[in-house]
């Protein structure tokens, strides 16, 4: 996962793969695809802009103390959460705007930074001036990590908007 993309070698996803009876969006070089209970595709130069709203956010504090009471329910005998949160994809197109609501891949929850990060790099991608093959190239060259912290994710977010800055 990086930011709100989850990256592994089927692709580039917003959000984490789909829940059963679930839609999932999924980036390529070529455009965006929604599929799963939901379908449609464009290519980039049909799509004006894609944000994610709703994506769930906190402080590290927060995080920290939200993953503890976690823990603790669960090893209180409570259990824990079953589904992550849902986050709504929504595509603007020339036609209007379409919403999907997926999975959240970040538990329990995003820093403001990387979803501004990640809000920039889709606007590279609506823009022609990146492409999503710029994070499976990452992960395949990373020994697919698959848990970054906060933090490095940031940077990893950062490092790719430098790299395609100005291009």
């Amino acid at each position: 996962m990086a930011g709100l993309f989850w990256v592994d070698g089927n692709g580039c996803l917003l959000g984490a793969p789909p829940l059963k009876d679930g839609t999932g969006v999924r980036l390529s070089d070529e455009g965006l695809e929604v599929f799963g209970t939901e379908t449609g595709a464009w290519s980039w130069e049909q799509v004006e802009r894609v944000t994610v709203a709703d994506a769930p956010v906190r402080s590290a504090l927060r995080r920290g103390l939200s993953t503890a009471f976690s823990f603790a329910a669960t090893a209180a005998g409570f259990g824990g959460p079953e589904e992550p949160p849902l986050m709504t994809v929504r595509v603007t197109l020339p036609e209007g705007e379409r919403a999907y609501e997926v999975p959240s891949a970040a538990w329990p929850a995003y820093t403001e930074r990387e979803v501004a990060l990640s809000h920039r790099l889709m606007d590279r991608f609506t823009a022609g001036a990146a492409r999503p093959s710029l994070l499976t190239g990452w992960w395949r060259a990373s020994d697919c990590p698959v848990a970054l912290r906060p933090g490095e994710r940031e940077a990893l977010l950062e490092e790719l908007l430098e790299r395609w800055a100005g291009r």
